[in-house]
């Protein structure tokens, strides 16, 4: 059958709305061929294109190396703006924590001088930074989650899935900002540990 029958049949199976506003041509312009077992897939598609003119053919091969190097550039995207967001939530969770000891001087003063502990005060600061962390994430993740479906709803039209959102990465996504809030909260913390009682609470 030649391609511009099939393309006109295809065309009339749509619904109209989309037959108008496609032509034939846009319908289908590739063929995929299964060459038969232990026969050469170069041989093949140099035949093809010897007797098909203007043709052009790409081998599984030749379509899983265009296909990884642009996934790879897609990952490479993908780790660089995490790392990014990585690095500055941390910071931006040591720049809170920071200033939330600052305006707590004399709180964590009077705490040390009635016999808190170091530790004790490293702990609750690092569970609040940890708080922050995890309130972050969960932020993040229903962000997250919206941006997928109105992306994946986008791509639905055409075939094209582009987002997966599993369970297993929501809870390492929130899993993940509670300890980084934690890890970035553990400085603050012991900088108001270590403040000297008398000092702190002389702080204005």
């Amino acid at each position: 059958m030649p391609l511009a029958t099939a393309q006109g049949l295809y065309l009339a199976m749509l619904p109209p709305l989309v037959a108008e506003a496609v032509s034939p041509a846009e319908l289908a312009n590739q063929i995929i061929v299964y060459p038969e077992v232990g026969a050469d897939a170069d041989a093949v598609a140099k035949a093809i294109e010897a007797a098909v003119p203007n043709s052009a053919t790409l081998t599984g091969a030749q379509f899983n190396e265009v296909i990884g190097s642009s996934t790879a550039i897609f990952n490479a995207i993908i780790v660089g703006v995490a790392a990014i967001s990585l690095v500055v939530g941390g910071l931006s969770v040591i720049n809170t924590m920071a200033m939330s000891v600052a305006e707590r001087t004399r709180e964590i003063g009077i705490r040390r001088a009635i016999g808190g502990s170091r530790r004790r005060i490293v702990r609750e600061l690092v569970l609040e930074a940890g708080m922050i962390g995890l309130i972050g994430g969960l932020l993040g993740l229903v962000l997250g989650a919206l941006v997928v479906v109105l992306a994946n709803n986008a791509g639905r039209a055409s075939g094209t899935v582009l987002f997966d959102l599993t369970p297993w990465t929501a809870v390492f996504a929130v899993g993940f900002s509670t300890i980084l809030g934690m890890l970035a909260g553990i400085v603050p913390a012991w900088s108001a540990a270590r403040l000297d009682p008398v000092t702190a609470l002389r702080y204005e």
